[in-house]
């Protein structure tokens, strides 16, 4: 009882010291990309992109239902507690097998296990996220499997039923992030073989394993039962042709196959970068030489372990086809492996003390409290979003520009997400119709826009068999039946080829475009006066200190990028209108937001080269090309400015050679450059 209780202090501790430091670095509102769907599909008990991940929307309910802060916070908190969960498993699997590693009674190496796994860059990042969660819950599973397939292996006796609680386990992890578990399906098979259980087993055995198996994966009756009243209803599986379409994931078949050997070697390559960094590149050092502690120890134990990692290696470099801007994706695919390389880790350290005895446990402790406390300090600063608003108010933002009943085709998972939870979470906006504009080939996604708005006219389409070089086509459709009804707007501002006919055209309101007929294209006070407030009534909290420095890399990218285009669109437009000064405001704004995008600088050169100003326009001409020195046209219109207008040759020549440096292939300024070089050279 003593030896209990400690134990239960231990992971008390650990709970509460792990819970403590991840809730401070939780987002304030809601995240980027698919945390939107999650936690919007979980408060109104919706279905999520195939396969729908049905356990983990009824568990998420459950938690939206705490009186804790926002439903965002709610949800992050359920993913909190799974990793958390997670820990505790890790210890006592752990702690409960420690004879198998040919290790005595230690607390010290379940515990630490327990800390490189949830202060690793990927799992703490997963750890506070609404997405995140259903990968952390898909790690749990491979915990509690691998609990059951160690007690199988090391008891014969009460096996049996191990083997039932592993067939219904399964079964029901299926319903989850299945692709990960029929990753690791061999492995499962390879330990259960080499625990020789099919020898105990009869036929009413097998029988009992299926029935198990098909009561743990039935939980997938919640999609048809759902698909006919859910508010969100990806790939409606209210038949049992949807039904498949959505649980065998088929609408990724086609882009998710690799189809060439370089995208597979930049996988392979992205899996070894991020298994390093999840401990600061030195925790794989360990973890070779935990592999090799336990392949002397037990071979079996040895393959389960290494196979996990192996698995995800060959599966994800092979299956997936990523470009490199994408390849992040990859992070949260092999979060399981993290399991594996917990306990390779500390078991690594455990072998490199254990040549000093003596000091075994001195050593132990304090290398592992080292490269606990590195991990903490390295990764909290980067991972804190305790202050991230960047999602919530430019999506905010864009619907709170749309005029009253307006149709919004939206683009990207950190723009369609983030308003789907504004509208029926915070039920902002409820008035606006969301368009997926990616996803209109899906008749789902159709249905779903009479939902919406039954007053909006749909087109008819007579089969399902839709591409999505058919997108264009359906948006052109949608928009000439309704556009003289309501306002349509896009949030980006280059639509789908075949979108807008010739007689159409998008003007710039704020964050977003909207479709009007060319001949009403003309810039009035009215028009100039809107644009302005809308940019004074924008939370752009996220854009200065101290909230901007609470957004990761990938998230700055998206948002402030998309903020600076909008901003460079009006501008643009008022270019073309002869509107400088207007121009000028929109340029500087774009400039001050991306800093790092040369186009924005040329922008304001090619303002001033207008308004005749041609020094100015020298000054941000080179403005540009210091943000990029290869940047073309920079250097053209740089040439142009010094050789017409300037008369200065000498530069105006080096200009142009470099334009010839940067593209070779540019024959209309060789006759230029030979003309300045013979001036030049009769000065």
């Amino acid at each position: 009882m003593p030896f209990l209780n400690k134990n239960y202090l231990t992971t008390f501790l650990l709970s509460i010291l792990c819970f403590a430091i991840l809730l401070f670095t939780i987002p304030a509102s809601v995240y980027l990309g698919d945390c939107g769907e999650t936690i919007t599909c979980a408060f109104t008990l919706g279905i999520q992109h195939p396969p729908g991940y049905p356990l983990f929307t009824l568990l998420g309910k459950i938690f939206t239902l705490l009186p804790l802060a926002d439903i965002s916070f709610r949800i992050y908190i359920f993913s909190l507690f799974l990793s958390i969960i997670n820990c505790i498993l890790i210890y006592f699997f752990i702690l409960k097998n420690l004879h198998l590693f040919n290790i005595k009674n230690n607390l010290i190496i379940p515990f630490f296990s327990s800390l490189f796994y949830i202060f690793g860059w990927t799992i703490w990042q997963q750890s506070i996220i609404a997405k995140g969660g259903i990968y952390i819950f898909n790690i749990m599973f491979l915990i509690i499997i691998t609990f059951l397939l160690f007690e199988i292996y090391k008891n014969k006796n009460a096996s049996i039923k191990y083997v039932y609680l592993f067939s219904f386990i399964f079964g029901l992890s299926l319903t989850h992030h299945h692709m990960s578990q029929i990753i690791l399906l061999p492995l499962y098979l390879f330990f259960l073989y080499k625990s020789k259980i099919h020898y105990l087993l009869k036929l009413k055995n097998y029988l009992f394993i299926l029935i198990f198996f098909i009561f743990g994966i039935s939980l997938y009756i919640y999609h048809p039962i759902r698909a006919k009243t859910a508010i969100l209803n990806w790939g409606d599986p209210s038949n049992l042709k949807n039904f498949l379409w959505v649980l065998t994931r088929y609408q990724y078949f086609g882009s998710e196959i690799s189809r060439s050997f370089s995208s597979s070697l930049n996988q392979i390559l992205k899996f070894f970068i991020s298994l390093s960094y999840e401990n600061l590149f030195i925790g794989i050092f360990f973890v070779v030489f935990g592999a090799i502690y336990i392949y002397k120890i037990n071979k079996n134990i040895f393959i389960y372990f290494v196979g996990i990692p192996l698995l995800f290696l060959i599966t994800t470099s092979i299956y997936l086809n990523l470009t490199k801007d994408r390849l992040y994706i990859m992070e949260t695919y092999i979060t399981p492996v993290y399991f594996s390389t917990s306990f390779l880790l500390i078991a690594g350290i455990y072998y490199l003390t254990g040549f000093l005895k003596k000091y075994t446990n001195f050593l132990l402790i304090t290398f592992s409290f080292m490269l606990i406390l590195a991990q903490i300090f390295v990764f909290f600063p980067k991972l804190d979003k305790s202050r991230y608003f960047f999602a919530y108010d430019y999506n905010k933002n864009i619907v709170l520009s749309a005029d009253y009943k307006s149709i919004l085709f939206t683009a990207g998972d950190g723009i369609v997400f983030p308003t789907w939870y504004l509208k029926y979470v915070k039920h902002f906006r409820t008035d606006i119709t969301l368009i997926g504009s990616p996803v209109l080939p899906m008749k789902w996604v159709r249905d779903n826009i009479t939902k919406q708005n039954s007053e909006i006219k749909m087109p008819r389409i007579t089969t399902e068999k839709i591409g999505t070089e058919s997108t264009g086509k359906i948006i052109n459709a949608i928009i000439n039946l309704n556009i003289n009804y309501f306002p349509v707007y896009f949030s980006y501002n280059k639509p789908e080829e075949n979108s807008l006919d010739n007689n159409l055209t998008l003007m710039p309101k704020g964050l977003i475009f909207r479709v009007v007929p060319i001949q009403y294209s003309y810039i009035s006070q009215q028009y100039l006066l809107t644009l302005r407030n809308l940019w004074k009534i924008y939370s752009l909290r996220c854009l200065y200190p101290p909230f901007k420095y609470y957004g990761d890399k990938k998230t700055k990218e998206l948002y402030l990028q998309d903020y600076a285009i909008s901003l460079n669109s009006a501008g643009v437009l008022l270019e073309e209108k002869i509107l400088f000064e207007e121009a000028l405001f929109y340029y500087n704004f774009a400039s001050k937001i991306s800093p790092f995008d040369p186009v924005y600088f040329f922008n304001i050169g090619n303002v001033y080269y207008s308004m005749k100003d041609y020094d100015k326009a020298i000054v941000f001409y080179k403005k540009s090309i210091s943000v990029d020195p290869d940047y073309e046209n920079a250097w053209y219109n740089l040439g142009v400015t010094y050789y017409m207008n300037l008369k200065n040759f000498e530069n105006a020549l080096y200009a142009f050679k470099k334009v010839r440096k940067i593209n070779p292939k540019r024959n209309d300024i060789n006759a230029i450059i030979d003309f300045l070089e013979k001036i030049n050279y009769r000065k």
